[in-house]
């Protein structure tokens, strides 16, 4: 194993289990096996520093995949081969041609090139992870949520290529637990694992629903249920609260290595409310934009480029994100929304966050999304898309008790599902066209 590879998997037993799924298993001994061989099979001459793909539907593979390229010491690229933009996420990265380790800052060579899961559309950015991030996400992250150790399992629902998965392997195999995975979300699977004996499970908001629907026995030793990767509803949190599970929200990104804010979903919390920032992370809205400057050890180099030389996205150290937030008076941070979701209506910007969660309030609403339309005489008007099984009078009933009329969508719509990526992430690119007018 590379000075890059987590601790654990250097460390730990033979017999210690390092990997778990449905109907299998690997232990620590077979798994640093499979990872030689997959390795000596991936290392052509002259191949020292170049990228190396790792394109798998099967996310046991994408794992053995990202892990043979630390041993290599070549940075992994894992990616799903049906995403659309898989040659120009390849193009970005060269994976043809040699990096130059001396183009980076001391220790910053990246280790892990992970694509964005951005939701805007346009070119892929991927950003480049290094050890040195990765383990300050590891550490910072140990520090804040409850304790991880041998013989513990984490459990994640998430794509194996998302920073999601991936910094969850980091944190596992780390600390030498067990990760366990689904290769494809399935709610009763998951709670079967749960009530297996999992210890921390990784989920998107959407999921909350889909687990809490599942009849069965509840789960065992469960120290937290990490939910991300978008912001968590009320409702939502209502239901993983209800059934005694320990829920906590967390905020963060690709360009950060994962979450670096977190904190457990309690009588103090509200919807938007991240948590507190990990340790040694400082986040301040940026004067001109209003947008959140994210400082810390976890950052990425910057994003890929030919000869993945440090590349743009960083600023004096710092990265600036696309939403909007603000510190609270006990030192939690809650997020308000993303910048560039900002929709103008008669001159007045709306941040659709604030719409979606006093509708998703109402009862019968169900998911609730909140798009822009043209329109000559305001610029935009809101359109509500919804999935539950309220009526449109219903629901403009109740945003007329809860918003003033500014803030209220001129027409609600209902939808068979809203669109979202892998992770859970609302398409908000993609709520146009259901918003649009009907012939």
């Amino acid at each position: 194993m590379t000075l890059a590879s987590p601790a654990g998997l250097a460390r730990q037993p033979a017999a210690a289990p390092a990997l778990a799924w449905p109907g299998g298993g690997m232990s620590y001994g077979e798994l640093r096996e499979r990872v030689a061989a997959l390795a000596a099979r991936a290392a052509p001459p002259g191949a020292a520093w170049s990228p190396l793909p790792v394109i798998s539907a099967a996310r046991l593979e994408i794992a053995l995949g990202a892990l043979a390229a630390l041993e290599l010491g070549r940075p992994a690229l894992p990616l799903d081969p049906g995403r659309p933009d898989l040659d120009a996420c390849l193009a970005a990265c060269e994976p043809d041609g040699a990096m130059q380790p001396e183009a980076f800052p001391a220790a910053a060579a990246p280790v892990l090139l992970v694509p964005t899961s951005g939701t805007s559309g346009g070119a892929p950015r991927i950003a480049m992870l290094s050890a040195v991030a990765l383990a300050a996400h590891v550490a910072a992250s140990a520090a804040t949520l409850p304790s991880l150790a041998a013989g513990d399992r984490w459990l994640s629902c998430l794509p194996m290529t998302s920073i999601g998965a991936l910094a969850a392997l980091w944190r596992t195999l780390e600390a030498g637990a067990c990760f366990a995975f689904l290769e494809n979300f399935d709610a009763g699977d998951a709670r079967r694992l749960m009530a297996a004996g999992a210890s921390h499970v990784s989920v998107v908001p959407a999921m909350i629903p889909a687990l809490a629907a599942v009849d069965g026995p509840g789960p065992s030793g469960l120290r937290c249920l990490l939910c991300g990767g978008g912001p968590l509803a009320e409702p939502v949190a209502a239901l993983a609260l209800a059934a005694g599970w320990p829920l906590w929200n967390a905020w963060g990104m690709t360009e950060t290595a994962s979450h670096v804010a977190t904190g457990p979903v309690d009588a103090a919390w509200r919807e938007g409310v991240a948590g507190r920032l990990l340790p040694g992370v400082s986040v301040d809205p940026d004067p001109a934009t209003g947008r959140l400057r994210i400082r810390g050890p976890m950052l990425m180099t910057g994003y890929a480029r030919p000869g993945l030389a440090p590349g743009a996205g960083l600023v004096d150290g710092s990265f600036l994100s696309s939403d909007l937030g603000e510190r609270l008076a006990d030192g939690r941070l809650r997020i308000l929304g993303r910048a560039d979701d900002v929709i103008v209506s008669g001159g007045v910007n709306i941040h659709p966050q604030r719409v979606e969660d006093a509708l998703a309030a109402c009862m019968g609403a169900g998911e609730v999304a909140v798009t822009g339309r043209p329109d000559p005489r305001w610029g935009q008007v809101l359109v509500a898309l919804y999935t539950g099984p309220a009526s449109p009078e219903t629901l403009a009933a109740w945003v007329r008790q809860q918003l003033p009329a500014e803030l209220r969508p001129r027409e609600f719509r209902r939808v068979d599902a809203l669109p979202r990526n892998p992770m859970g992430k609302l398409l908000r690119q993609a709520l146009a066209g259901l918003a649009a007018p009907q012939r």
